[in-house]
């Protein structure tokens, strides 16, 4: 986290000057090609095979009308939904003018970048968006969604983003606090009853600010053996919060209760069934009337209450990761794909009911791309939050020398400041990232899970962020 911060310190510097874990699979060649700027998401579209597939871009003007607020004195709308058409008195990359629009050479050095990086994770598909001070997103998309079919990945394919959905539940979460109807060092069994985790020697103890800093002691059941063993036989059956609650339970804790940080989605998982005891609604109703509302995103979901309309991106999990997914869940040759001399494991092969029911609020958001960067500046540069609910999220950790406040890490280099934090589900790796000062957000998801360390999708941000800059 510090080198990305450090890369952002550049791109935000730039920016102010602009107008105003796992072995990597064998690589595809050719992934990425020059890109061209279109003026519609219409125009990204076309279906094309891996070494001819083409990166798209899409940029809008900054939006200047006012949109009507969903939920007065919470916050208004301040951006779009980022895939609107753009003006059609946009020029090309070659006439582009110093309007803050991408030109050709960072193009170039993006196109180059992410073609490296496709090149060497074996990733069949990448989208991104970055806005700035609120304007409607510039997206981009390489490579494919579909393997398969040789389907390209396009700005308005939904993705999978994984415990970026944390930041969200955690700032629902937090404004409840202000609203009275929660207290953060509350014990959790104030909502949700004794039995809340069944068995759990602390369930008694646990607090909800526990639960949102990872102090909670709960086992990380997203990538547990034991807990693929329970999702193999029901794959296409959805599984109930409470039932993950009572598999941590059972588990036991693996981490002191209070102090010690141990990532967990567990606590998350709580988190939704608090939100629902204190408001009586639904977590997604809550999450869209408080979050996405507000922020005028109109293609964010969260699963299993609801789901996103086609397209949807394939997933796929490459690497070590899906050597070992392949007897838990029982791989075959149907659920396998070779795509430029790699295996993959097709998500989309294997009844997903149980998957996209196992994140919920600490990990079941899916979304368009351009949507996710407008959602984490959002939640900091909007009246989403507020200065104070703002400070104890990003610093409300018990323990105070831990990058990772309350659903978000930060971090600090020169004084700027960097809010992020990753996602992984089956099928998807997602990182988003705010620096309030650049007021700008990024969000950027691939369709592989399994990357080696080195070459995660916060490696790549890090890489990312110069030629980001030019183009902010």
């Amino acid at each position: 986290m510090k080198r990305l911060a450090s890369a952002f310190l550049g791109l935000g510097l730039l920016a102010a000057a602009c107008s105003g874990a796992d072995d990597a699979a064998p690589a595809p060649s050719n992934a990425a090609a020059s890109a061209t700027t279109t003026v519609s998401p219409a125009a990204t579209e076309a279906s094309a095979p891996a070494t001819t597939a083409a990166p798209t871009t899409t940029t809008a003007a900054p939006s200047t009308g006012d949109a009507a607020d969903p939920d007065p004195g919470r916050g208004g709308n301040e951006s779009g939904t980022g895939n609107e058409p753009a003006d059609d008195g946009k020029k090309s990359d070659a006439d582009a003018e110093p309007s803050g629009e991408p030109d050709g050479e960072p193009l170039d050095l993006l196109d180059a970048e992410i073609g490296d990086w496709m090149d060497r994770t074996g990733a069949p598909g990448i989208v991104l968006a970055i806005t700035r001070g609120g304007a409607e997103p510039t997206t981009f998309a390489w490579g494919l969604s579909d393997i398969a079919t040789g389907t390209a990945m396009t700005v308005d394919h939904h993705v999978r983003i994984g415990s970026v959905t944390k930041s969200v539940t955690a700032a629902v979460v937090l404004q409840l606090v202000s609203e009275g109807a929660i207290e953060l060092d509350a014990p959790v069994a104030q909502y949700l009853g004794d039995g809340w985790a069944p068995g759990y020697e602390h369930a008694a103890a646990v607090t909800v600010r526990d639960l949102l800093g990872h102090t909670s002691g709960f086992v990380e059941y997203a990538f547990d053996p034991r807990f693929y063993q329970l999702a193999a036989p029901r794959l296409d059956e959805q599984i109930a919060p409470e039932e993950i609650l009572a598999f941590a339970a059972e588990y036991g804790p693996v981490s002191e209760l209070g102090t010690e940080f141990h990532y967990n989605t567990t606590g998350y998982v709580a988190a939704g069934l608090l939100i629902e005891a204190v408001t009586g609604n639904a977590a997604a109703a809550e999450l869209r009337s408080r979050v996405f509302e507000p922020l005028g995103l109109e293609h964010v979901y969260l699963t299993p209450e609801e789901f996103p309309p086609s397209p949807t991106a394939n997933g796929y999990v490459g690497g070590t990761l899906g050597y070992l997914m392949g007897p838990l869940l029982g791989l075959s040759s149907d659920n396998q794909i070779t795509h430029n001399g790699a295996i993959f494991a097709d998500i989309s092969t294997f009844p997903d009911a149980f998957a996209r029911s196992a994140g919920w609020t600490g990990g079941g958001i899916e979304a368009q791309i351009g949507d996710v960067a407008l959602m984490i500046r959002g939640l900091f540069a909007t009246d989403i939050l507020n200065e104070e609910q703002v400070a104890v999220m990003t610093s409300g950790h018990p323990d105070p020398g831990n990058d990772y406040g309350l659903g978000i890490s930060t971090d600090a280099v020169l004084g700027l400041t960097i809010y992020t934090h990753g996602g992984g589900v089956p099928g998807f790796r997602t990182i988003a990232a705010y620096a309030p000062d650049a007021d700008l957000g990024i969000a950027l998801t691939t369709n592989l899970l399994g990357l080696e360390a080195g070459d995660d999708v916060d490696d790549l941000l890090e890489r990312l962020a110069p030629i980001l800059a030019a183009m902010a």
